[in-house]
């Protein structure tokens, strides 16, 4: 299964994957929760929660066969993730930052259930101001894919 990120969500409906240019991308997401192929978690949905836009409204539709319930078994995940954030040369703003966001729960639940991420964010090892889900993904076997390679690796034409 894939684990959608936010920006996976909130970039193309801003941009290349508008509601009123290209309502593919929304539906194939709604069809492969429904079958299994992809899904997110809550902290992501409260994430894109915050603003009242077409995202919003779009997830109060199709939510439900999105995003996963909480998990309380994700905590081994969790403190894995946790740990390497805070034993890996991050600024202390930096990990709290990560720690606070849907990203590290994001990793944790690859981890806990060998899933892949789509996530738009790009690898960035060498710095220490912002912890970035590529690099915690890599460091733990997870593979991270962006929303393009996700529509290849199924197939999908919009």
């Amino acid at each position: 299964m894939l684990l959608l990120d936010t920006n996976a969500f909130l970039t193309p409906a801003l941009s290349y994957y508008a509601f009123d240019i290209c309502g593919g991308y929304w539906n194939w997401i709604s069809s492969a929760a429904a079958s299994g192929k992809v899904a997110s978690i809550a902290p992501v949905k409260r994430e894109l929660q915050k603003k009242d836009d077409q995202v919003k409204h779009w997830i109060e539709l199709h939510g439900k066969s999105i995003f996963m319930p909480e998990d309380g078994t994700i905590g081994n995940s969790m403190g894995q993730v946790a740990s390497w954030a805070t034993s890996n040369g991050y600024t202390s703003s930096a990990v709290a930052d990560f720690l606070s966001k849907a990203d590290a729960y994001l990793v944790a639940y690859a981890i806990h259930g060998g899933h892949d991420i789509v996530t738009l964010e790009t690898r960035e090892p060498l710095r220490m101001s912002k912890v970035k889900i590529p690099d915690a993904a890599d460091a733990h076997g997870i593979s991270t894919i962006s929303p393009y390679e996700m529509l290849r690796r199924n197939g999908i034409r919009l």
